[in-house]
């Protein structure tokens, strides 16, 4: 699967493991807005972390 963000391929041989490798990757994706805060003058990355079911409903929305 592709990250809904950034268009990074995520790989995993199971459904499972690329819902596992895809949790860790939305945890430090530089695109996805809800990791980051602009002010005008600065971006901040929060480095949010993802629980495995909110994982799999962005990866449910993203239709892949």
């Amino acid at each position: 699967m592709n990250c809904p963000h950034c268009s990074k391929h995520i790989p995993g041989f199971t459904g499972l493991q690329e819902a596992q490798n895809f949790q860790r990757h939305l945890d430090k994706c530089k695109k996805n807005p809800a990791n980051t805060i602009t002010d005008g003058r600065k971006t901040v990355l929060l480095g949010k972390q993802y629980s495995l079911i909110e994982a799999v409903n962005i990866r449910a929305e993203s239709n892949q």
